[in-house]
C-alpha cells in the first residue's frame, strides 16, 4: 500500500503546560492524515466516516520548532471499513514520536448507510508492514 505524507511545524500554539505537542493537537493531526490516506485509497472522501481511533502512542516528546511529519498507511481493509496506521516522525532525526490506528467506515454520502468499498490490500511489502496489519487485525478479532 502507499504511504502518504503530512508534515507540520511545531508553533506555540500547539503546545501543552510542559512546552511540549499537546497529545490533543497530535491526534487531531493523526486523525486528519489517516483521513487523507484512506480518501487517497477509497477515492471518495464524502463516503467516509471517522470510526475509531484504536492507540495513540507517544513515544518521546515533541518539542516546539520541530519539524514533523505523519506517514500514514492503510494497513486494514475490512468489508466496509479501513484502517490506517499513522506514524509521527520527527524530520530532523528520523526519530519515530508517537503512533496510532485510525479506522473509518465507508458510507453512502447522503444516507450514512454502510456500504462495502471492494478495496483488497495488495502484499505487505516489508516485515515491519505486516507487523502493523497484523497489529491492525488484532483491534477487530480481541
Amino acid at each position: 500500500m502507499k504511504t502518504y505524507r503530512s508534515t507540520h511545524l511545531i508553533k506555540p500554539e500547539d503546545l501543552n503546560h510542559h512546552q511540549n505537542l499537546y497529545a490533543g493537537r497530535g491526534i487531531e493531526w493523526m486523525v486528519e492524515a489517516a483521513f487523507v490516506a484512506a480518501a487517497l485509497t477509497h477515492g471518495d472522501s464524502s463516503g467516509l466516516l471517522y470510526r475509531n481511533t484504536h492507540q495513540f502512542s507517544f513515544n518521546k516528546s515533541v518539542e516546539p520548532g520541530e519539524i514533523v511529519s505523519y506517514y500514514s498507511t492503510v494497513v486494514r481493509a475490512g468489508r466496509t471499513s479501513l484502517t490506517v496506521r499513522a506514524a509521527l516522525i520527527a524530520e530532523q532525526s528520523g526519530e519515530l514520536r508517537a503512533e496510532g490506528y485510525v479506522t473509518f467506515v465507508t458510507v453512502k454520502s447522503h444516507t450514512h448507510e454502510l456500504v462495502a468499498h471492494g478495496l483488497e490490500l495488495d502484499e505487505a511489502v516489508s516485515q515491519e508492514e505486516q507487523a502493523w496489519r497484523d497489529k491492525a487485525e488484532r483491534f477487530f478479532t480481541g
